[in-house]
């Protein structure tokens, strides 16, 4: 009897034991004290190297295993109309450029940018029919270009840089993923788009790039956004999100050939066009967040990008008070990813 009860005593401590050490583990239940909570996750994913990582993640199954129930909406069709219903709660999350980021913000939506996954290198560009060689020569042209979005300024922006004014052309309102035609149909003179429309329009169309965003480094970034009230209700999700991303920006790094490879069988590419416009568009990893979320006055911080997108948005009237980007930059999430 006595040997049987010291049995189950022994027992009984190793169950305690082993209890005990499991609870100090980081399982997928926890994320910096903060469960998680199983709900849906409405994510975008699209064929945009920013939102690469999404998609190679999903395919290797690493959402569901740090224990996230995510769901990809992808938003390759219009990547306008795809803000529109992430800021009207379709969505969870999104990847915005900083830019169409503060328009939102300007109309009191409530909404937290926390992770810079890519910044434009070239991605995008203006492309000018044949015979129109120089930034000059657009004076008095029709150019393709999505109004009150980040196209608009990064064509203000080209503009002004070569000394001409926004004034001098005339812009025609359209939707970037239409424009390809429309330069075909000689409907316009110029476009300003991203690839793989650009290349498309070079190639198919015989058109002339006349400028990139890879000759002012910094001019557009992009993040991704969430609402704020998201954050603040489940915060384990988005800490656990924000490690999948780390996780998957580091086996992009290390092993490019098979994550391109899962993003060229997705979309029928060949692994060189999905290099190169992960080229054109750089994927940012942990130490690119880290320096870009830091407060500065240049191009290589968010703060510094934010600052000069203000001034022009005060300058042409497009917001009607300048924002604090102190208040809608958030980097506490991707400092939290060297805590256990």
């Amino acid at each position: 009897m006595v040997k049987n009860k010291m049995i189950i005593f022994i027992l009984i401590m190793a169950a305690i034991a082993i209890l005990a050490f499991s609870g100090l583990q980081k399982t997928p239940k926890e994320q910096n004290g903060h469960p998680l909570s199983g709900l849906p996750m409405k994510i975008a994913g699209a064929y945009w190297p920013g939102s690469f990582w999404v998609l190679i993640a999903e395919k290797k199954g690493w959402f569901k295993e740090a224990g996230l129930n995510v769901e990809v909406i992808f938003t390759d069709t219009d990547y306008f109309v795809s803000l529109d219903n992430m800021v009207e709660g379709r969505m969870d999350q999104n990847n915005f450029s900083l830019f169409d980021y503060i328009i939102y913000l300007s109309q009191n939506r409530d909404l937290v940018f926390i992770l810079n996954p890519d910044n434009s290198s070239g991605v995008e560009a203006i492309v000018a029919r044949p015979g129109i060689e120089t930034i000059h020569e657009l004076k008095g042209k029709k150019i393709a270009v999505a109004l009150g979005t980040y196209l608009e300024y990064e064509l203000d922006i080209f503009l002004e840089n070569q000394g001409l004014s926004s004034r001098e052309v005339i812009k025609v309102n359209m939707h970037a993923e239409k424009m390809v035609r429309a330069f075909a149909e000689n409907k316009v003179d110029a476009i300003i788009t991203w690839e793989p429309f650009v290349s498309e329009a070079v190639e198919k169309e015989k058109g002339i790039k006349l400028i990139d965003t890879s000759q002012i480094p910094g001019m557009s970034p992009n993040g991704n956004v969430f609402h704020r009230r998201f954050i603040q209700e489940r915060p384990g999700d988005v800490q656990a999100y924000v490690r999948v991303w780390h996780k998957t920006t580091q086996f992009i790094k290390e092993n490019p050939d098979p994550a391109f490879t899962i993003i060229a069988n997705m979309y029928n590419k060949t692994i060189q066009e999905v290099q190169t416009i992960a080229q054109l568009d750089k994927l940012l990893d942990l130490q690119d967040n880290l320096t870009a979320f830091s407060y500065g006055s240049g191009l290589n911080s968010l703060h510094g990008s934010w600052k000069q997108m203000n001034n022009f948005m005060a300058k042409k009237k497009v917001i009607e008070k300048r924002l604090k980007s102190i208040d809608y930059l958030d980097s506490s999430w991707i400092r939290n990813l060297d805590q256990p």
